[in-house]
């Protein structure tokens, strides 16, 4: 049985580690318009007050679902991933959406267990070693990543449920896999720029790029627990009043847009100052999205009511719908095929594993 360290280290080795081992491009990042971070307003309310429903296919947690050369995947292996991996894709897809993939889900990750016990007996027999200078090195990459402001490392790590002393294997670990499966793709050749320009050709679709701006807003949230409606009128009024004294504060030059949202709006995007990044039609509620596409660049647009509140709108840019050139993704498309060519490398090399392998359903369930 897996001991809960190695099931830890599990999200980060499979399927989807083995998909992006390699730096470069997935294929949404050859788009044309590159993913950035931003706040969709439809998700800023607290979409998971409700807590997931528990898997449905659960009984005995120590019973046996797969043997593996031998070793044991149980049902309760399987389970204590489901509620990692439903919890990660939890701000990814509409919690609707979550019961409906918990069968796909568990199936899913039943094959992936398989494939990690695979790559552990292969690297084990392999005897793969990393350095400590490395570990240290990718260590102090994580600590010198942002924290909520008060909290420290130390605590962050409390709070994940995990200590430094598991992080520090966890990283070893991912480092060893790393390294690992990296010796399998020794000797494969990048991608050509004939080779990315017959991709460009062949998938128009792909460079397409839609109309978007980038934008800020400052938004003062409304009350949805007051219900009477005279009560409701009056928080309106003042909630609007005070967005409009906000707003002339910041064309008078009173105070800059970004100060005004850091210090005033109920949005997460505050932190950036009131920052959504580049969005296309179709991300934002409706009264929001026309409001900021027929604004004019550079412009603090008047008050506009949404189902979250009041907001107003700064657009910094708006690119109008078009079609990438070649010259401008050639690089990602040409990281995208060579990566795409390690990942068969890799996945073949994980076939060839399963196919030796002595691998016994015990329970579907």
């Amino acid at each position: 049985m897996f001991n809960k360290l190695a099931k830890t280290v599990f999200l980060m080795v499979l399927s989807v580690t083995i998909a992006m081992i390699f730096t470069g491009c997935d294929e949404e990042e050859i788009a044309a318009v590159p993913a950035a971070e931003q706040v969709d307003l439809a998700q800023t309310e607290d979409l998971f007050s409700k807590p997931i429903q528990p898997n449905p296919l659960t009984t005995d947690p120590n019973a046996v679902l797969i043997r593996v050369n031998g070793e044991e995947i149980t049902r309760g292996d399987v389970q204590e991933l489901m509620a990692i991996a439903m919890q990660q894709v939890a701000g990814q897809v509409p919690p609707q959406q979550l019961q409906q993939m918990q069968a796909q889900m568990y199936q899913r990750i039943k094959d992936d267990l398989i494939n990690k016990t695979l790559l552990e007996a292969a690297m084990a027999a392999a005897n793969v070693v990393v350095s400590e200078e490395d570990i240290a090195k990718t260590i102090e990459q994580v600590k010198s990543r942002p924290l909520p402001e008060g909290m420290t490392f130390e605590a962050a790590l409390a709070a994940q449920g995990t200590t430094l002393e598991e992080l520090t294997e966890n990283i070893k670990k991912q480092l060893e896999t790393r390294q690992f499966l990296e010796s399998k793709t020794e000797g494969i050749v990048d991608a050509t720029e004939e080779e990315a320009k017959e991709f460009y050709d062949s998938n128009p679709d792909r460079f397409k790029k839609p109309e978007s701006i980038a934008a800020s807003h400052i938004l003062l949230k409304l009350d949805n627990t007051i219900t009477n409606e005279v009560e409701i009128a009056a928080m309106k009024t003042e909630k609007k009043a005070q967005l409009e004294k906000i707003r002339t504060d910041i064309i008078s030059g009173t105070n800059t847009f970004e100060e005004a949202a850091a210090h005033f709006s109920d949005c997460p995007s505050k932190a950036q100052g009131g920052s959504l990044g580049p969005f296309g039609k179709g991300q934002m509620v409706p009264e929001f999205e026309v409001a900021a596409f027929t604004q004019e660049v550079g412009e603090v647009g008047d008050v506009v009511e949404t189902q979250f509140g009041y907001h107003i709108i700064k657009v910094s840019d708006h690119q109008e719908e078009g079609v990438v050139a070649f010259d401008e993704s050639k690089e990602q498309i040409v990281d995208f095929l060579s990566n795409q060519k390690k990942q068969e490398a890799v996945q073949a090399f994980i076939k060839s594993l399963r196919d030796s392998a002595t691998i016994e359903v015990v329970s579907e369930q």
